[in-house]
């Protein structure tokens, strides 16, 4: 393990600094080519435009951008990553409507709707003056969750280093002072004013809200003033209490986000086993081979053509080891995709899920290890190994993963935290520490909110450029969808890449019983090949009697809903991450 720790430093470092790379691709409206695009490295500051058939070709590094500009069309920035060599882009219109008064390229939500979703959506807020979605909102503005905030001493601690430019302290009179940077003068210094669940505060005692702040934002001075006049000229520091915000719930609990609207699912919207009608030929013979040995041949014919396919080395694996029950045979398919895919981290992750969801823990784990030399800055590297250490029997190595990467994060060696991240991976150690205490004798931890649900799933996907849609369907019919797009969330999306995590998580209560099904829209990852989705289903998640299920699915039909899975559970959607 000391090895690994002094080797993983050192591939964090060489793994930051490849050379630049030639990245090709071709630019559309989504059927035609578009000419002329403008790409730009936002690195090095070099361009090019595509050409007649949107083709183009441009240098980059990893973790540098690349901005596509096309007059009429919403500008789209990728960041590229260590695998990326190919990037189609599909440009959509720009679209700005007018509604009332107010120009947006987005829906605006009304209060009462933004009041249903207040307690699945991180980006309300609720105001003075109603409710606030940072989505639509006419202004930036940054809001925290509570599990974001630092709220065990004080408010200022709570505060400091969340917001650009905001400072604060506590006098020692124990009042919490919040102010802006270079908007006050040394003699006459402007402080923030609260609005604490609605109510205007000019003072807050330091310890007053330690423990029950729900949400938190800041409106900066400019903004302020038109909202609030002229207390606001040190900006506002908006406070959701869990206490003060009341927001629709039913039996006391969050409101189902699959009832906001009336949505229901009708009879052909969905199709049923796409992925079977859409395998490849040399699948489809495998499928309708008689014997092991006529499938050997259908392979071996196959082979030829698609040897160097890394896709027909993984179908041809999973169709032997799962349909044929041919281990031997399957392992060799096995090791000749790994020889061929060993610097790949992308494909080489695909066979992790597959190998976890044949319950092949110990040969994931080899497969994971892999993938974390090869990307050992990468969030996900760390929650996959620390999860796989969990798999074979190791959650003391899972502890020390988990407080490796805190190390480097403290050392400024890692990126702190994301829009979603930190608290799927506090997830993920809470629950570590809740159900390994006796083995890594801990004492238990406090209550945590997980406890009141009794199903997680967790949604992984091994391509981070991988658009698609995922749609929950309750036993009504009433569907709530997650959107996993660049016009939908571009800014998760960076983050996903910025941070080097690719999965969400949704937490589901037990309040409504029944067959729930999950469906997927592919929408393509950039190339014209399948993004591998692996899905875990916790159940009674946080207790002793936790179990868990893996499935993979390989999206490669664009635009069909397809049914993935059902599952026969007392649960709603309450809350996605």
């Amino acid at each position: 393990m000391r090895l690994l720790f002094f080797t993983g430093l050192f591939l964090l470092f060489s793994g930051l600094t490849h050379g630049q790379k030639t990245i090709t691709g071709r630019v559309t409206d989504g059927k035609l080519p578009l000419s002329n695009v403008q790409i730009a490295n936002l690195a090095s500051g070099s361009k090019t435009t595509s050409d007649a058939e949107g083709q183009y070709k441009i240098m980059a590094k990893p973790r540098e951008e690349l901005q596509y500009t096309y007059m009429g069309m919403d500008t789209i920035t990728i960041m590229v990553e260590d695998v990326t060599r190919i990037l189609n882009v599909k440009m959509n219109i720009r679209v700005e409507e007018l509604d009332e008064v107010t120009v947006s390229k987005s829906i605006l939500k009304g209060q009462k709707e933004m009041k249903l979703e207040y307690d699945s959506n991180p980006n309300i807020i609720k105001s003075a003056f109603g409710f606030m979605d940072k989505e639509t909102s006419v202004f930036s503005m940054r809001i925290l969750d509570e599990e974001e905030l630092n709220q065990e001493l004080n408010l200022s601690l709570a505060i400091q280093g969340q917001f650009a430019g905001v400072k604060s302290y506590c006098s020692p009179k124990g009042e919490l002072i919040v102010s802006m940077r270079g908007l006050q003068s040394i003699n006459f210094p402007r402080k923030a004013v609260f609005d604490v669940d609605g109510m205007v505060l000019s003072k807050v005692d330091c310890f007053q809200f330690v423990g029950n702040i729900k949400r938190m934002a800041f409106i900066p001075s400019l903004i302020a003033t038109s909202l609030y006049g002229t207390i606001g000229l040190g900006g506002v520091v908006v406070i959701n209490t869990k206490t003060g915000t009341i927001t629709p719930r039913e039996n006391g609990k969050p409101y189902d986000r699959a009832k906001l609207r009336n949505n229901f699912v009708e009879e052909g919207d969905v199709a049923e086993n796409i992925t079977e009608q859409t395998l490849p030929n040399y699948s489809k013979q495998l499928r309708q081979s008689n014997s092991l040995a006529e499938a050997k041949t259908i392979y071996n014919t196959n082979r030829a053509a698609y040897g160097s396919h890394p896709h027909f080395l993984l179908d041809s694996y999973a169709y032997f080891y799962e349909q044929q029950g041919e281990e031997d045979f399957a392992n060799e398919i096995m090791e000749e995709f790994i020889d061929a895919m060993d610097k790949n981290p992308v494909l080489l992750k695909a066979l992790a899920y597959t190998l976890e969801s044949e319950e092949r823990y110990d040969r994931a784990h080899d497969i994971y290890k892999k993938i974390y030399w090869l990307r050992p800055d990468y969030a996900q590297s760390f929650i996959d190994m620390a999860n796989s250490y969990r798999n074979v029997g190791e959650p003391k190595s899972a502890t020390t993963l988990y407080a490796r990467h805190a190390y480097l994060q403290d050392e400024g060696m890692l990126p702190i935290d994301s829009m979603e991240l930190g608290i799927i991976m506090k997830r993920e150690i809470k629950n570590l520490f809740k159900l390994e205490n006796s083995t890594l004798k801990i004492k238990n931890r406090k209550k945590y909110e997980e406890d009141d649900f009794s199903t997680r799933l967790v949604f992984e996907w091994n391509d981070s450029e991988a658009e698609f849609d995922l749609q929950f369907v309750n036993p009504d019919n009433q569907y709530f969808n997650w959107k996993h797009t660049l016009a939908e969330m571009p800014e998760r999306i960076r983050s996903e890449k910025k941070f080097g995590y690719s999965m969400a998580d949704f937490i589901l209560d037990d309040e409504l019983p029944g067959i729930w099904k999950v469906n997927a829209t592919y929408h393509g990852n950039k190339q014209l090949t399948p993004s591998y989705v692996k899905v875990t289903i916790y159940r009674n998640y946080g207790s002793k009697l936790q179990s868990k299920e893996i499935k993979v699915y390989r999206l490669g039909t664009k635009g069909a809903n397809q049914h993935l899975f059902d599952f026969n559970l007392t649960s709603r959607v309450a809350q996605s991450k």
